[in-house]
C-alpha cells in the first residue's frame, strides 16, 4: 500500500470548493488533507465583513427612517459575530480534526515575517514596485514549515493554491521547504484538484445502472414528504378543520452546507434525545440564532429523516450534494423576512 501525501489547501481553495467535506472523501484514499488556522481565521474574518456589511445597511435604514419609525437591533454585531465565529470554527474542528494546522502568536513568528517584509523572502513579491501584500501568505507559509518540521509524518506535501506569492515563487519556495523540514513540496493551482476529481471519475451513470426514471420520481417525492414532515405539524381547530403549525420559522435562509451538518450531526441528537416523543426545532436545525421554535418536531419525523439520510448515504453517496440542496430549500420554505421596522403605537394615524 502506497505511503498517504500531505494535502494542504489556501484560503482561495475554500472559496471555490465550499463543500469540504466533499473534498476529504474525495482526496481520502492518496492523501491525508490538512487546513491551516489561518485559512479558518481568514474565513471568520470574511463572515465579519459579511455581517458587518448588514449591520451598516440597518444603521442606514434607521437614520433614513428617523422620525418615522423605530427600528430595534436585537442582536448586537459583537454578540452575532461570536456566535459565528464559534459555529465556524467547530464546523472545521468536526472535519479535520487534529489535522488543523496551527500558527504561533508570539514574538519570533512575527519576527521572521518582517524580515521576508524587509527582504521580500517569498511569498512577498520581489517584483519592482510590488507591494507588501502578503502578511497572511506568509503566515500560512511559517506555519507549514513549522508544522511538517516537526508533526506530520507524510513525505511528501502537495500545496494548492491561487495565489501568486506562491505560485510565481515556486522553485525558492519548495527549495525552502526542503531544507528546513527535509520533506518535499509540491505547489499546484486549484484547478490541479478537479483534475485529480477527472482521473478519479468512473463511467457516468445516473444513479445506478439498473435505476428508472420512476425509482428517481419516487424518491424526490420521498425526499419532500420527509424532510417537509420537520416544518411543521397536522392537526384540527376547535372546529375539527385539517390545520398545520409551524415547527419553527428562520429568520436566514439555510444553505447544503448548513444541511449537511444537521444531518451528519442527526443521530447523535436523536440519541441525546432518545426518550423525548418531540424535540424543539433549535435543538436540531439551531446552528445560530436564526431559527425561532414553534411547536416541537415529533421524534418519528427524526427518525424518519435520519432512516432517509442514511439510505442515500450508503445507497447513492455520489448525489449527497444533491441531497443537501433540495432538504434546505424546502426548509427553507420556514423562512419569515424579519421586520425591522414598526412604527410605535402613539404614531399609528387612528
Amino acid at each position: 500500500m502506497l505511503k498517504k501525501k500531505a494535502f494542504v489547501f489556501d484560503t482561495n481553495f475554500i472559496i471555490e470548493n465550499l463543500n469540504l467535506k466533499e473534498v476529504v472523501a474525495n482526496l481520502s484514499e492518496e492523501f491525508t488533507v490538512y487546513l491551516t488556522q489561518v485559512s479558518i481565521n481568514e474565513r471568520i474574518s470574511q463572515k465579519y465583513l459579511e455581517l458587518k456589511n448588514k449591520y451598516d445597511k440597518l444603521l442606514t435604514s434607521i437614520d433614513t427612517y428617523k422620525g418615522i419609525a423605530n427600528i430595534r437591533i436585537i442582536t448586537p454585531l459583537d454578540k452575532k459575530f461570536e456566535a459565528e465565529k464559534e459555529i465556524t470554527q467547530k464546523r472545521y474542528i468536526d472535519l479535520f480534526g487534529k489535522n488543523i494546522i496551527p500558527f504561533a502568536v508570539d514574538k519570533a513568528t512575527f519576527s521572521k515575517i518582517l524580515d521576508r517584509v524587509y527582504k521580500k523572502i517569498p511569498p512577498f513579491l520581489s517584483a519592482d514596485g510590488a507591494s507588501d501584500k502578503g502578511f497572511k501568505d506568509s503566515l500560512i507559509w511559517i506555519s507549514l514549515l513549522d508544522y511538517f518540521q516537526t508533526n506530520a509524518g507524510e513525505d511528501d506535501v502537495m500545496f494548492v493554491t491561487s495565489d501568486n506569492g506562491f505560485r510565481k515563487n515556486t522553485d525558492e519556495l519548495c527549495k525552502e521547504f526542503k531544507e528546513y523540514t527535509g520533506k518535499n513540496l509540491t505547489i499546484k493551482d486549484n484547478s490541479y484538484y478537479k483534475s485529480l476529481l477527472e482521473a478519479q471519475k468512473p463511467e457516468t451513470v445516473l444513479i445506478k445502472k439498473d435505476a428508472s426514471l420512476t425509482d428517481v420520481n419516487h424518491l424526490r417525492e420521498k425526499i419532500f414528504n420527509i424532510v417537509h414532515s420537520l416544518r411543521g405539524v397536522e392537526s384540527q381547530d376547535y372546529w375539527g378543520n385539517p390545520d398545520w403549525n409551524r415547527t419553527f420559522t428562520l429568520s436566514e435562509k439555510v444553505d447544503p452546507s448548513y444541511m449537511e451538518y444537521v444531518f451528519t450531526h442527526l443521530k447523535q441528537d436523536i440519541r441525546d434525545n432518545l426518550f423525548e416523543s418531540a424535540i424543539p426545532a433549535d435543538k436540531i436545525l439551531g446552528l445560530d440564532d436564526r431559527v425561532t421554535n414553534g411547536v416541537p418536531i415529533p421524534m418519528s419525523s427524526l427518525e424518519d429523516a435520519l432512516s432517509l439520510y442514511e439510505e442515500i448515504r450508503q445507497k447513492l453517496p455520489d448525489f449527497l450534494p444533491q441531497f443537501y440542496s433540495a432538504a434546505a430549500t424546502i426548509i427553507n420554505g420556514n423562512y419569515v423576512e424579519p421586520q425591522v421596522i414598526s412604527a410605535e403605537e402613539d404614531e399609528l394615524p387612528f
